[in-house]
């Protein structure tokens, strides 16, 4: 289970580089993720049905944390990641935003507020995770989660202070960026985890 984690972690991260080739005029800095699996994108039927796969892996993996630390908190992260992969992956792939903006209907909004929502279940994962492993005295682990959370909370900010009208003309704007730099921060701990207790 832990070699399948960090399989899609990993994929994760590099699958979107792969697919915005064959998106012309995708822009990684300014376009979040979600673009990729939109009604108009060319690649949506790979990106949807890679989110899903992710989706159910995330929701199943973290037992072997479960496993490893029977306690509160590894069910408190288990939650967390089972309300990211549901909200962020799978409700995403079965339901694509439509990319025109001013063309807003149902779908997009299911996909803009349980995206939201996992996405913001995924960012208390660090610190979470910094709580369960300093508890367990593996203190190097616990120090990288918990910076990973500090890095993922500012990065966080950068995003949403960039969705505003008056960063737009800032470095803040590249929402894009922002999304995926907490993403990486999030997973980073998961992935050392994964690959350390082999």
């Amino acid at each position: 289970m832990k070699i399948l984690w960090i399989i899609i972690i990993m994929a994760d991260n590099l699958l979107p580089l792969l697919l915005a080739r064959f998106y012309p005029n995708y822009k990684h800095k300014e376009m979040a993720l979600s673009v990729l699996g939109s009604r108009q994108s060319p690649v949506k039927w790979i990106y949807n049905v890679w989110c899903i796969i992710s989706g159910v892996v995330f929701c199943i993996a973290p037992y072997a944390l479960y496993q490893e630390n029977d306690s509160g908190w590894a069910i408190a992260i288990w939650m967390l990641l089972a309300i990211y992969g549901i909200g962020c992956e799978i409700i995403s792939g079965v339901c694509p935003l439509n990319e025109n903006r001013q063309d807003e209907d149902i779908i997009t909004k299911i996909h803009g507020g349980t995206s939201a929502i996992g996405f913001m279940a995924l960012l208390v994962v660090p610190l979470l995770f910094a709580i369960l492993q300093f508890q367990t005295t593996k203190v190097v682990l616990g120090a990288i989660s918990l910076v990973c959370f500090t890095i993922a909370f500012i990065f966080f900010c950068f995003f949403i202070m960039g969705e505003k009208e008056k960063f737009a003309n800032t470095v803040l704007r590249y929402g894009g960026l922002w999304q995926r730099l907490v993403l990486i921060s999030c997973y980073i701990p998961l992935f050392v985890w994964s690959v350390s207790n082999q």
